[in-house]
């Protein structure tokens, strides 16, 4: 089967400190070589004539471990997600993504990044992504469900970069799924003590969704018919038509192939 997915937005993990200046402690001012033309862990291949990059360049975000994007299982978005000002320019056929850190006093996580940067432990980055036009898998042994398969991007837009902990891969992404789901799992425990773990398992994310709202005392919504974040009162958890959707974007990853 095809490893490649499309979705709204793709990760590309390649991942480059470049040399650091000598006056970063100044400027809190890094870059990274963020993509090039090579073939990834996910068996692509990102376009390096074919960047969009304006959109990005006007408001440019970078983030940590792609937490920018408010689509959490079971967490809002935070705007400490969001560390740094982000700049993206191409040279040759490699994208270079620069970050500001944010200052430490309105940002904490933005500091302890940016020492992890500076100490060495932290200089993976990876690029999210938006496909534009459709591409197309190589040939011969690159072709799909070859031994080597490949699918070259014929564009895209740069969204994000992030500064992330290990190279993205299948194997880590499925990992992280199953944490999330754990979390999940304990998060209907606490706003549900009367069901066991047992009768949580066997319930249908629609019917998960429908006893959390029983517990909040109001009926299921529908997804295309969630309530904004603001109007959810204190104290309430926020079951929203995004998290349907959300939660069953996930479990339909995690079974593909």
């Amino acid at each position: 089967m095809s490893k490649h997915k499309e979705e709204s937005h793709n990760t590309h993990q390649i991942g480059e400190l470049r040399a650091l200046p000598a006056n970063v402690e100044e400027t809190r001012t890094v870059q990274f070589v963020i993509s090039n033309s090579t073939r990834d862990r996910h068996r692509t291949v990102l376009n390096p004539a074919n960047w969009q990059l304006d959109n990005f360049n006007r408001n440019g975000i970078v983030g940590y471990q792609h937490n920018v994007y408010g689509d959490g299982m079971c967490a809002g978005p935070n705007p400490d997600d969001v560390i740094g000002k982000g700049r993206a320019f191409l040279e040759g056929d490699q994208l270079i993504g620069e970050v500001t850190f944010e200052p430490a006093d309105i940002n904490p996580l933005a500091e302890k990044i940016f020492r992890k940067v500076l100490f060495g432990s932290l200089r993976a980055t990876s690029v999210g992504f938006a496909e534009i036009g459709k591409g197309a898998y190589g040939t011969g042994k690159e072709a799909r469900n070859g031994p080597e398969e490949t699918y070259y991007f014929a564009a895209q837009e740069l969204l994000e970069f992030s500064i992330v902990n290990i190279p993205s891969n299948p194997d880590a992404t499925k990992r992280a799924l199953r944490d999330q789901a754990s979390h999940a799992l304990m998060f209907v425990k606490r706003a549900i003590p009367s069901l066991s773990f047992a009768d949580i398992e066997s319930l249908t994310v629609a019917e998960v969704l429908r006893q959390l709202d029983k517990a909040n005392g109001r009926a299921y919504e529908p997804e295309g018919t969630g309530i904004g974040a603001d109007e959810v009162p204190a104290g309430e958890i926020p079951l929203l038509a995004d998290l349907h959707r959300n939660v069953r974007l996930r479990l339909a990853s995690a079974t593909q192939p």
